[in-house]
């Protein structure tokens, strides 16, 4: 059963021969075997394997099937649980009602495997609601470390006093574009853990509004749709943010106001509070998951619901819920080039009233990317967590990536190692005899068939002649005597 699809390749629901458990088989298609295993799969592994907590997906075993001949290309598989849900699936799902505090118990899980990611240097950089699985106990998993790699915060805690060249950039063509933050909007380099939080932020309004908040259409359709939603920045609320690439030529863009608030009032002032700090435009000001672990809205009724007392559903999957859409009737209505924020934008429906469904997918992010380290969130420790769920014990250090290393009994070699330098180094009974040295061609033994050898002056060694004593060659200039 196909759970989903991507550029990497696909997702299978399987069974565990051995241990009888259902498992998820993520399949990463080797298209040119020259060029190796991608770089997203590389550094998926390695990422997955150091990091251990309770809302992180663990990746259990890894194997290569070459199937239909040897000239089919390899096919590595990870395997992964088997989770029951994507949050995506969960709210295309007419039958799932989520309560706040299911919501909140959710945003507790999510929160917590973000600070833990961050605190071990960590990005993710495509947090949206398919990406998060959830087990029908009620347990939440943040998944697709594709695009996730480790960062140094030391290199740019201060980034005005780095010099040029000890500067780390990394790409602003993650994220998907529905949950991408307007400093990768506009071309920024240099970003942090606050590019996950802008998606945390996302996430929390999608699942009142049971559909995406911001559906950007392009690029700057989603500048556009987040100035309407959040505000136009300006110098005062984003210093500097004018000096970004995706700025230059722009003279100015539409002015809207901050209306996070009154959009989202019917969801409750301390939800609504958390959520105007997760979309703040500013980086700089944008809450931390440490510090949104500490907001009121943790701390207020209605708690986070107890896992065992949240109904079981039907498996929900963004893709299998895809599947089975009809297409609309009829052609599609145009629509406006430039809609009022108040069709964009509506509150949530009344409890009473049918909620709304997006059935549309987000674009995935791009992938050609290049290699480099981003500087670090400056976030502070939060000085209390919710009681309902053990926050996981702080790290001593930070985790340091361990090189990828192939083991015979977790993944066979995909390609044959270099040879060494003693196997370069033949002995001269292993040579061909072309190759050998002409001293030694000469001193080894004729066949029988062939002539003896002419003997060839060595060294200072004088010549011999015929019957074997050693004579003086004549000197041109003496005279001959005839006598």
């Amino acid at each position: 059963m196909k759970l989903g699809e991507g550029t990497f390749g696909e997702v299978h629901k399987a069974v565990h021969c051995m241990k009888g458990h259902q498992v998820a088989l993520k399949r990463i298609l080797m298209h040119n075997e020259k060029e190796g295993m991608p770089i997203t799969a590389l550094r998926e592994i390695k990422i997955l394997k150091a990091l251990r907590h309770q809302n992180i997906v663990d990746i259990l075993d890894m194997f290569v099937v070459r199937s239909r001949g040897s000239e089919a290309p390899l096919s590595v598989y990870m395997v992964f649980p088997y989770m029951d849900h994507d949050l995506a699936g969960l709210l295309e799902n007419e039958r799932v009602k989520l309560s706040p505090s299911q919501i909140k118990l959710y945003m507790k899980q999510l929160l917590e495997g973000t600070e833990y990611m961050h605190r071990n240097h960590i990005l993710h950089r495509d947090m949206k609601a398919a990406n998060l699985l959830i087990s029908n106990n009620g347990s939440l998993k943040i998944a697709d470390f594709g695009l996730a790699r480790a960062f140094d915060p030391n290199l740019v805690r201060d980034m005005a006093n780095v010099p040029p060249e000890k500067q780390r950039k990394y790409t602003n063509c993650v994220v998907t574009r529905w949950y991408r933050p307007p400093e990768l909007l506009l071309g920024a380099r240099q970003y942090g853990g606050e590019v996950d939080i802008w998606g945390i932020g996302c996430v929390l309004g999608e699942m009142f509004w049971r559909k995406p908040i911001l559906p950007g259409s392009s690029d700057l359709d989603q500048l556009d749709k987040i100035w309407q939603l959040c505000g136009t920045p300006t110098q005062s609320t984003w210093p500097n943010h004018d000096a970004l690439p995706g700025c230059e030529g722009v003279k100015r863009f539409n002015m809207y106001p901050r209306r996070v608030k009154t959009m989202f009032e019917s969801i409750g002032p301390e939800t609504v509070d958390l959520l105007d700090k997760l979309l703040t435009c500013n980086p700089r000001e944008r809450v931390t998951a440490a510090q949104a672990l500490d907001h009121d809205y943790f701390w207020t009724d209605p708690l986070p619901a107890d896992p065992k007392t949240l109904p079981t559903y039907e498996a929900s999957h963004e893709f299998d819920k895809r599947g089975r859409r009809q297409p609309p009737v009829g052609p599609p209505a145009p629509a406006p080039a430039h809609p009022p924020i108040e069709a964009s934008y509506r509150p949530p429906p009344a409890p009473t009233r049918p909620p709304l469904h997006y059935t549309g997918r987000p674009p995935p992010p791009r992938e050609s990317f290049r290699n480099g380290p981003p500087p670090s969130h400056h976030h502070l420790p939060a000085s209390r967590h919710p009681p309902p769920m053990r926050h996981p014990p702080p790290a001593s250090a930070p985790i340091t990536l361990p090189p990828l290393v192939y083991r015979p009994y977790e993944l066979p070699l995909l390609f044959p190692p270099p040879p060494k330098d003693d196997q370069k180094d033949r002995s001269a009974k292993d040579r061909p005899a072309k190759n050998r040295p002409a001293k030694e061609r000469l001193t080894q033994e004729r066949p029988a068939h062939l002539p003896p050898r002419p003997q060839v002056p060595l060294g200072d060694e004088r010549p011999r002649d015929d019957r074997g004593g050693s004579y003086d060659p004549p000197d041109p200039t003496s005279e001959l005597n005839y006598g």
